[in-house]
């Protein structure tokens, strides 16, 4: 198991109720959601240097075509 940090979190009263004493559940389920929102940035990091390759190496894309795939795709 890797070292653990402590840090102290405001949560609504609602959420922590949810979880009741066990607070390890509640620290499992902070870290399981801050590690997905950590894949999405790095998701969305690497999808940005795709788009930023392909436009230095085929130019900017036709702004009609991008109207048009937007409308496509709805």
């Amino acid at each position: 198991m890797s070292a653990k940090v402590r840090k102290t979190l405001t949560l609504d009263p609602d959420v922590v109720e949810t979880f009741g004493d066990d607070t390890s559940a509640l620290s499992a389920t902070v870290n399981t959601v801050l590690r997905d929102e950590m894949e999405r940035r790095s998701r969305r990091a690497a999808l940005a240097a795709l788009v930023a390759s392909l436009d230095a190496e085929y130019g900017e894309p036709d702004p009609v075509e991008v109207d048009r795939f937007k409308r496509a795709l709805g």
